[in-house]
């Protein structure tokens, strides 16, 4: 069993926008008289996609939302005898309606490594998503990192036929971003991507102009249909869910420096170096902060005793993983630029998506929060499974030298 986190309360309880998105979806605009209702507060701070797949998921079981939503100011007790404490058969439903999008995520990541590798780097990067410690734990709870997984993996493969396909680019990035803010990074990629065609096509800027209309449009028109927060004010609601994420990270950047001054990072440097970490080496994180770490304890002593839940998450296992993320990078890299252009475009666009996705993150998060590492998972995990396949491939190729003597 994974250890309970407050947020998938928090989910549980918004899913009841998916309903409303149905019946009465003006109801969920953004209301200047409602400016203390605490679901039009999570409507300002978080992105919508993940609460509509649990409405939906407990919707087929036959189950209501979660009635009241988490309180982190009160103990675990009062939230429970408030009703914030979800019970196990909406939970499992939550959770498993999540966990059924990993085997698309695995699928696309899949796709993605071939373009560049081969079947091979397809199937071990795969793989290594697959048996991710990270991936085990954050994108198996009702929470938008299962949802933002599968959208970040999408995105990689469909980079694939940007040049062919630009609303599928778009809708991609519109899925991630609407799965969370943190996919932004993508954004940028995305219209690199659509805009960057082969030398042999002809009328070669009115197709550049028409790819990256397709793409914004469906950027654009997907992301204001999943947010009816927007549809009768939309500037006042912008507006207001700027601020309300500005305030949010000014409470949670203040609060931890005040309580968990560890966790505080102040320069990129820092946040690249337990970015870093994060990915390779600490072992699962099951709290962002120690509110609920007595009532969570035993379940997480349960979890970390299952073998494979921290597979490669020491010393040895970090310093192979970083290593094959390096050689992959820097071998696809180096070829890239030798490459002709119709062969370097695949390896530069995901190079570019790694820098960007990763400089978004170092600039934009100050604070040490495991989870808030998970888009990146994806990259490490599509490098090192090349860079594995490369390494074979150099060790198929002495050995044969080596039998030839």
């Amino acid at each position: 069993m994974i250890p309970f986190h407050p947020d998938e309360s928090t989910q549980l309880y918004m899913s009841s926008d998916f309903d409303w998105l149905w019946s009465e979806p003006l109801s969920l605009a953004y209301n200047s008289d409602r400016l203390e209702d605490p679901r039009q507060i999570y409507r300002l701070l978080d992105a919508p996609l993940t609460r509509y797949l649990l409405g939906f998921g407990r919707s087929l079981a036959g189950l209501s939302a979660l009635p009241v939503g988490w309180d982190w100011a009160k103990s675990w007790q009062d939230n429970a005898t408030a009703g914030a404490l979800p019970g196990q058969p909406l939970l499992n439903i939550g959770r498993l309606s999540l966990t059924l999008l990993l085997p698309f995520s695995l699928t696309f990541i899949y796709l993605a490594a071939c373009s560049i590798r081969g079947r091979l780097s397809g199937f071990l990067t795969a793989l290594l998503l697959g048996t991710h410690a990270l991936v085990l734990v954050h994108a198996r709870r009702a929470m938008a990192e299962g949802t933002l997984l599968l959208a970040i993996t999408g995105f990689l493969a469909s980079l694939c036929i940007a040049d062919r396909r630009p609303w599928l680019v778009g809708l991609a990035a519109a899925l991630a971003f609407n799965a969370k803010q943190s996919a932004i990074g993508l954004l940028p990629v995305g219209l690199i991507a659509v805009a960057w065609l082969p030398t042999s096509i002809l009328q070669k800027w009115g197709r550049i102009v028409s790819n990256l209309v397709q793409f914004l449009i469906i950027f654009v028109g997907l992301t204001l249909a999943l947010n009816p927060l927007f549809w009768q004010e939309p500037w006042l609601a912008a507006r207001a869910a700027i601020q309300s994420r500005q305030d949010l990270l000014s409470r949670q950047f203040s609060d931890a420096r005040q309580f968990f001054p560890e966790q505080v990072l102040e320069s990129p440097w820092e946040r690249g170096v337990m970015l870093l970490g994060h990915l390779y080496l600490a072992p699962p994180m099951f709290a962002d902060v120690g509110n609920y770490r007595a009532e969570t304890a035993p379940a997480e002593k349960a979890y970390l005793a299952v073998p494979g839940h921290r597979l490669g998450r020491d010393p040895i296992g970090a310093s192979l993983w970083l290593g094959l993320s390096l050689l992959g990078m820097v071998w696809v890299g180096r070829g890239a630029f030798r490459a002709a252009s119709p062969l370097r475009r695949q390896p530069a666009l995901m190079l570019l998506a790694t820098a960007f996705q990763a400089a978004g993150m170092v600039l934009a998060i100050p604070l040490a929060w495991q989870r808030y590492s998970l888009p990146l998972v994806p990259f490490a995990c599509l490098w090192a499974g090349i860079g594995a396949t490369i390494l074979l491939k150099m060790i198929q190729r002495f050995n044969v030298r080596t039998f030839k003597r």
